[in-house]
């Protein structure tokens, strides 16, 4: 799947014919660096209260909400670059083959998120595997796109995606209501409903969401192992996140906006608990100042851009970090976490469905996190590829090739 597994395009991958072999992508450590890092700290979200119990957000909340997700988004993209050529964007009947693997990918990881889905009411966690596979099936016909292109998509996605959410906010549509997870029983018995939610109601709406990937797509098309493309994705991943935290400000605050969203608040809230959930975890949108928040998760314009910017800036940090042999060999553990995140993510669901020490998340997150990194590290050095990551790579990699072998016999 693109957004978990190796950034490089595997050895039983990387030809989809003898006479016209996909560009082989170099592994960039930095990458698996960022992959782990959104890993972790999606980990922090799930495990640790939003708010603490003076009714402010944690420590884990500030850190991570909405950043950690939107990595995961941004590297998701960067993989799908990596796989359909890197720089050296495949085309033609290659460029077909790979989307064909691409699309066994995304259903692969689709039935597995629906599985997952099944654990919801146990772990508490609204999972994402189902987004992305919409995500990815969405994204395909935009492989072969320059990345100014890529750009363009993602600005107007940002721009048209949450002025679509605000506008539906009150519509009768399908779970509408916050909760419902997509399962295979959503499939079965209301298939229009699951495309419903996934694309607008759910917890990651692909409307939104979209931006990331294309983010990444873009990115993907650079010279990664360039110091001067990680030094701009760096501090241009900080300028952006500043600049929409320093425009929701004053949308928020000179301008009126905030006041005018206190006013449209539900009447019986105090007005400091009115302000400090619209901040960090505001319901439905009450009016078009809802586009002006910053909060995690709102889907907003400056949420999109604030944790776009982030998501530039881990990767760019990570990919100048690793250029030092001695920190690359310090973030390892890290890199090997983050080569088999699709593993690992759905492993930390099986355990928080237990119930396992989840009234003492000081303890669980870091012997999590731990285990983590043991297991991925032992699996690397014995096995290779992590179980999950190799077995959609094998099926993937065969209708690839497969599909490569049927257009390399048809005449041009």
């Amino acid at each position: 799947m693109p957004g978990f597994e190796n950034p490089r395009v595997h050895d039983q991958e990387q030809t989809v014919t003898d006479a016209a072999p996909v560009p082989r992508v170099a592994r960039v450590t930095g990458v698996d660096v960022a992959r782990g890092t959104a890993l972790f700290g999606m980990m922090s979200a799930h495990v640790f209260a939003y708010f603490n119990l003076q009714g402010a957000p944690s420590i884990s909340t500030v850190i991570t909400a909405g950043r950690s997700v939107a990595t995961f988004a941004v590297i998701a993209g960067v993989s799908m670059a990596f796989m359909s050529g890197g720089i050296q964007v495949v085309q033609g009947r290659e460029r077909t083959a790979v989307a064909a693997g691409l699309v066994v990918r995304a259903l692969l990881i689709g039935a597995i998120g629906l599985a997952l889905g099944m654990l919801a009411r146990l772990n508490d966690v609204s999972g994402i595997l189902p987004f992305y596979a919409l995500l990815f099936l969405l994204a395909i016909p935009l492989i072969g796109c320059p990345p100014l292109v890529l750009a363009g998509v993602a600005a107007g996605v940002i721009v048209v995606g949450p002025v679509l959410l605000v506008a539906t906010a009150r519509a009768p549509l399908p779970y509408a209501v916050s909760g419902t997870e997509p399962t295979f029983s959503t499939l079965v018995h209301d298939p229009l409903g699951l495309l419903v939610l996934l694309l607008v109601t759910g917890g990651y709406p692909v409307v939104v969401y979209l931006a990331y990937i294309c983010a990444g797509l873009a990115i993907g098309r650079l010279d990664l192992t360039s110091c001067r493309v990680a030094w701009w994705l760096l501090g241009g991943g900080i300028a952006l996140a500043v600049v929409a935290r320093l425009s929701s400000a004053l949308l928020l605050y000179p301008l009126g906006g905030l006041e005018a969203l206190v006013a449209a608040s539900r009447p019986d809230n105090t007005a400091v608990g009115t302000v400090r959930t619209l901040l960090w975890d505001p319901d439905s949108p009450t009016s078009w100042w809802y586009l002006a928040l910053p909060a995690p998760h709102s889907h907003t314009p400056v949420d999109l851009l604030h944790t776009l910017g982030s998501a530039g800036a881990v990767l760019g940090a990570a990919l100048l970090l690793t250029r030092r042999p001695f920190l690359a060999r310090v973030l390892w553990p890290l890199a090997a976490a983050g080569s088999m995140v699709l593993t690992l993510y759905s492993l930390h669901l099986l355990l928080l469905a237990t119930g396992v020490l989840r009234t003492q998340p000081a303890v669980l997150y870091p012997l999590m996190v731990l285990g983590a990194i043991a297991f991925a590290l032992l699996w690397r050095r014995w096995l290779g590829q992590g179980p999950l990551e190799r077995v959609i790579a094998v099926l993937a990699g065969q209708t690839r090739r497969r599909v490569a072998n049927r257009l390399a016999r048809r005449p041009r």
